[in-house]
């Protein structure tokens, strides 16, 4: 079951006990609940219910994990043979939100209590390792997308390495 919800002139599928990091909301307080009325479409595997442009009588309720930035974007404008060269950065603000609770015209599906404990903890120890400032290593990335319930990623292998160690 899953809806498709706009937020912050973005749109985004949102599935019950899935994390999304949508546009800064700066009135919300980490822990606060939201519900966003904007629901575009509802599938629950079997009907597809579509907007015009919105659903009536449906909700996504959200759940306020964290705020915090992306990493830098750096800008460069050059202008060649006459010295002209500025950079600046950007680091665009967004709010982490636990997808709780999703009802469309009396049928609802809620998050598992056991999932939204996993997640806050996620947040918890990620806002630790920031403050000591030590990047966390591949191993302990894995367990924390583990935890989460997400699947790590397949090993990269290099193929110039293979190729200059057999050479």
């Amino acid at each position: 079951m899953y809806s498709i919800v706009e937020t912050g002139g973005f749109q985004y599928r949102a599935e019950v006990g899935k994390t999304l990091k949508v546009p800064s909301v700066a009135e919300a307080a980490v822990g606060s609940n939201l519900e966003l009325k904007s629901v575009l479409l509802f599938a629950d595997g079997e009907n597809i219910s579509v907007g015009t442009p919105v659903l009536e009588n449906a909700s996504v309720k959200v759940e306020v994990l964290s705020h915090d930035r992306t990493d830098k974007v750096l800008v460069v404008k050059k202008k060649r043979r006459t010295r002209y060269e500025r950079r600046y950065g950007h680091r665009q603000g967004y709010t982490e939100v636990l997808v709780t609770e999703i009802s469309v015209a009396g049928k609802s599906t809620k998050v598992d209590p056991q999932v939204a404990v996993r997640q806050r903890a996620r947040i918890v120890a990620l806002a630790k390792q920031k403050e000591q400032g030590n990047p966390l290593t591949r191993k302990e990335k894995i367990a924390a997308d583990i935890a989460a319930g997400k699947t790590p990623k397949p090993v990269r292998k290099n193929k110039f390495l293979k190729s200059v160690k057999e050479g």
